[in-house]
């Protein structure tokens, strides 16, 4: 009587992944549990958890990203992805909450221009549940690893967002805003 060779966990799992894959190809098995998840396939994705106005004619929208989403630093921006008319649309915007918010959500504020196809899209349609599509956190506008003690924020109209994330995430124990709009 003979008996097999037990395979080795990380055999196990090699020979379980490039089933799954036969199976899903032309697609990955990722893209079939994005559909029970939309949070979890290889693309960054987030969901709405609100959209709230602060004007007229800006909302700040609350965003719960999946699990692969990086921590920004404050002053960063992130590239937001939605669907406007059947066409995927892509826009920067300022990250304007405090990494790693006790929520897990990443917040963007987000004013409406004139003829703005994206900003007016999230600020007047974009609403709670909607999935959207994010770009890891970008950009160098960030303040120092050690804090200077006294800071001075010279803004102008949108330039105020960064600004925003940077105040809600430091203890700054001298800072002035000046800005303009």
């Amino acid at each position: 009587m003979t008996t097999a060779t037990p395979l080795r966990p990380s055999a196990a799992a090699a020979l379980l992944r490039r089933a799954a894959s036969a199976l899903a190809h032309p697609l990955l098995p990722e893209d079939y549990l994005a559909l029970l998840d939309p949070l979890a396939g290889r693309e960054l994705r987030a969901r709405v958890e609100a959209v709230l106005p602060e004007t007229a004619d800006a909302a700040t929208v609350v965003l719960r990203p999946g699990r692969t989403w990086p921590a920004h630093r404050p002053g960063q921006y992130l590239r937001l992805g939605v669907d406007v008319d059947g066409v995927r649309q892509w826009r920067a915007y300022s990250i304007t909450s405090a990494p790693q918010a006790a929520d897990g959500c990443v917040r963007i504020t987000v004013k409406a221009i004139p003829d703005g196809t994206v900003s007016n899209h999230v600020v007047r349609h974009l609403t709670r549940g909607a999935i959207v599509r994010l770009a890891e956190p970008e950009g160098e506008f960030v303040l120092p690893d050690v804090l200077p003690a006294k800071v001075l924020f010279l803004t102008g109209g949108s330039g105020i967002t960064p600004v925003m994330g940077m105040l809600r995430s430091h203890r700054l124990a001298d800072a002035v805003v000046l800005h303009s709009a």
